[in-house]
């Protein structure tokens, strides 16, 4: 009796064939754009992804839909995807909201009888675009379970991830008000 593949199973039997899977492409392509070798606006197209990763065109379509969801590129139909920029992501709107959410953090904190204190904090002396954004994800899952609002840290960190893409330069404001 033949069964189907599950789809887990599907993407496992391509890391059997020695090419990557879509969780491997997308969290690989991600770093490139966090670190900037795809800087925001920029085209990413399929072909250049498997190319580059040596996968096959369904792995690229799926690392494309994950990181879409992440928000940090945009798919159109056949042309490929484009990292997100100004005009997605605003400086100005990003910060205004990131302040906002941030006090509500306090606040959920404060609730549950905890506090924000500078314990996880990472200082950006030496460490990539990518290990500093992963330690701020980190830190907000942290406080998030603290607080006991997951769903408000994962937005913060959808946030985050947008400023270290659109606006690396001031994601230190990011660190240091997660520090505080």
């Amino acid at each position: 009796m033949a069964t189907d593949k599950s789809s887990a199973e599907k993407k496992q039997s391509a890391n059997t064939r020695g090419q990557p899977g879509p969780l491997s492409v997308a969290a690989d392509l991600r770093h490139l754009i966090v670190d900037g070798t795809y800087k925001a606006g920029a085209r990413i197209t399929e072909r250049t992804v498997a190319e580059r990763f040596d996968c096959t065109a369904a792995s690229t379509r799926e690392a494309f839909h994950l990181l879409e969801k992440q928000g940090a590129i945009i798919v159109s139909a056949r042309r490929g995807a484009r990292v997100i920029d100004h005009a997605q992501a605003p400086p100005s709107e990003i910060f205004l909201v990131w302040d906002r959410l941030r006090w509500l953090l306090g606040e959920e904190l404060r609730r549950h009888g905890q506090a924000v204190n500078g314990e996880g904090a990472v200082t950006s002396s030496g460490a990539s675009r990518s290990q500093r954004l992963i330690a701020a994800e980190a830190n907000l899952n942290r406080l998030g379970a603290l607080a006991h609002n997951k769903r408000l840290a994962e937005v913060m960190a959808r946030i985050a991830l947008h400023v270290m893409i659109v606006a690396p330069d001031r994601f230190e404001e990011i660190e240091a008000s997660l520090a505080r």
